[in-house]
């Protein structure tokens, strides 16, 4: 199997609905709190004033959107979304994309302010960083929203944000890790006594560590492997960028280095291509899934190319995150601010469910990636 191709591409379609969201990035998110919003969260009170009049119609009004990247399939679904969305509001958009530079990004979101945009979508490249365009956003009175990740640094007003749960998803990925493991070692992984006896080494490939997706589906990691729960499990951590060919050429090397590795835990799908790549690579076959010296891969997204593999028997599982669902309810929320109301809530995180070999077989047609329009 090739490693997907990375592709940068930016868009800068003035007043095209049909360009918006050309993409936005894998994964993102954090477990919110019972008030709906995460603890590392900018505070939503004030949302500021849009220049559209408060009870006016949003039809037609102009939306900016600052995309990190357009190089995952699901930027691709998460386009479809907004795409459809924004069809059916009659809104005008302009998209730009920022190829992973948080300073780009503030540039971009500069020049959005200056074109007079009545709102603006935003997928934080750097959660840190991502406070200065929402700064500039508050500063002009323009409702902005965040899509897939948040930002977590103090001082910036988000209208709304719209992402999967990402520590919970990354809990899920390790808990179903953790069941592979305990079922090869012949262990229950219900049972306390048990995990504490595991031994093996587990590769734990990041994605952009900058990105709060990341952060947050580590967290999801450490709730499962950690040194209480299983202090016999080594964890070798490297870092794939969410990049399939990067994942491939970082795990290449760590494989021949451990040939005792059993399972690498993948923080998105591309990283679980590259490292599905890599095992090839360096075992020249791809073993079968009884096989104990198999190495075991678990992604997330749900990505079509991982699906796929999925349904071959090459890539264990994934926690499918709803991309398409992502993009309509956050141009649903702009519509609600721009038409003078509150957004339901300052947080909304979409579902999200595992996808192992057997609910890809039985959802065939019904999982985003099986929908979606384009892509690879």
């Amino acid at each position: 199997m090739l490693p997907l191709d990375r592709v940068f591409l930016v868009a800068r379609s003035a007043l095209s609905p049909i360009a918006v969201g050309a993409a936005l990035l894998a994964g993102c998110g954090g477990a919110p709190p019972a008030g709906g919003t995460p603890p590392d969260s900018p505070t939503p009170a004030g949302l500021g004033t849009s220049r559209t009049p408060t009870g006016s119609s949003a039809a037609g009004a102009h939306v900016g959107v600052s995309l990190t990247s357009m190089n995952h399939n699901f930027f691709l679904g998460m386009r479809q979304g907004v795409e459809d969305q924004l069809r059916a509001e009659r809104f005008q958009a302009e998209v730009l994309v920022a190829e992973d530079s948080a300073t780009t990004q503030q540039q971009q979101v500069e020049q959005l302010i200056q074109k007079g945009v009545k709102a603006i979508i935003m997928v934080p490249v750097d959660a840190q960083q991502a406070v200065n365009p929402v700064k500039a956003a508050n500063a002009a009175k323009i409702p902005i929203f965040c899509i897939d990740r948040r930002v977590t640094a103090p001082g910036a007003t988000v209208a709304c944000t719209v992402e999967t749960d990402n520590v919970a998803m990354g809990a899920m990925a390790a808990k179903h890790a953790l069941v592979l493991l305990c079922k090869r070692h012949g262990l229950d992984p219900t049972k306390p006594e048990d995990t504490k006896k595991l031994t093996a080494t587990v590769v734990h490939l990041w994605g952009l560590e900058a990105a709060s997706s990341a952060q947050d589906r580590a967290k999801g990691f450490a709730q499962v492997f950690n040194a209480a729960a299983t202090p016999a499990v080594k964890i070798l951590k490297h870092v794939g960028d969410f990049n399939a060919k990067k994942s491939q050429e970082v795990l290449g090397p760590v494989l021949q280095a451990h040939p005792e590795i059993e399972l690498v835990f993948c923080h998105n799908d591309d990283n679980a291509i590259g490292a599905l790549n890599a095992v090839v690579d360096v075992k020249k076959a791809r073993e079968k899934a009884d096989d104990p010296k198999r190495v075991l891969i678990v992604g997330m997204d749900g990505n079509r190319p991982a699906v796929e593999a999925i349904r071959k028997g090459d890539i264990d599982a994934t926690v499918s995150q709803e991309p398409i669902e992502m993009g309509v309810e956050t141009v649903r929320q702009v519509k609600k601010v721009l038409g003078g109301a509150q957004p339901d809530k300052p947080y909304i995180a979409i579902r999200h469910h595992l996808v192992t070999r057997t609910e890809a077989g039985a959802a065939q047609g019904k999982l985003w990636s099986d929908q979606l329009k384009g892509g690879r």
